[in-house]
């Protein structure tokens, strides 16, 4: 199973490791499934965009071959050089690519992870706009090449209801731990690959 994506699901790995998962929602995920002998990868980059997955794809996807590919990608094409955002034609074209290559030279299920913004800190918020004009191009692509998709943005709202944002999340990018917790539980109810 391989996990792609940038900082969130990156989340301080060892590079120069192999099976380093990082800190993220892909180690707890790990922790679930290792009594299954179910491998774990995890090939994400903090500050990887679309465009930065299809220049490592022979590399970190298709020479580690998996059966199964988690891909969280998108925030960084709103939020880097913010409010100059990707253009959204480019980002359709960059992630239409993305998903016919690994449709048409990988064997491998994909489940494609919404980019998200959690709580309501202005600075951020201010991007969901753009944001959610990418995550529908994502969910349109989803459809397209017939992936699952998992969205998590409504649940963080939810848990936020009774909690405060500062416990799930840095600054509306990045998770902390129970942010973690909450998409590995948001992951695990969705798939069944056990």
């Amino acid at each position: 199973v391989l996990f792609q994506g940038d900082s969130v699901t990156d989340c301080h790995r060892d590079r120069l490791d192999f099976n380093s998962l990082g800190d993220s929602y892909v180690k707890i995920i790990n922790e679930v499934l290792k009594e299954y002998n179910i491998q774990i990868l995890n090939r994400a980059i903090s500050g990887n965009r679309v465009d930065n997955l299809l220049e490592r794809f022979d590399k970190d996807f298709k020479e580690l071959n998996p059966d199964y590919l988690f891909l969280l990608i998108g925030v960084n094409d709103t939020w880097h050089n913010y409010p100059n955002c990707k253009n959204n034609e480019v980002f359709y074209q960059e992630y239409d690519l993305l998903l016919s290559r690994i449709k048409n030279e990988m064997n491998c299920e994909v489940i494609i992870l919404e980019p998200f913004i959690i709580g309501s800190i202005e600075e951020i918020t201010c991007m969901r706009g753009d944001l959610l004009k990418k995550v529908e191009i994502i969910r349109k692509l989803a459809k397209k090449y017939q992936c699952e998709l998992i969205t998590f943005e409504n649940r963080f709202a939810e848990a936020m209801v009774n909690d405060d944002e500062s416990l799930y999340s840095i600054e509306g990018i990045h998770p902390k731990e129970l942010g973690y917790h909450l998409m590995a539980k948001t992951i695990l109810s969705k798939i069944e690959i056990i």
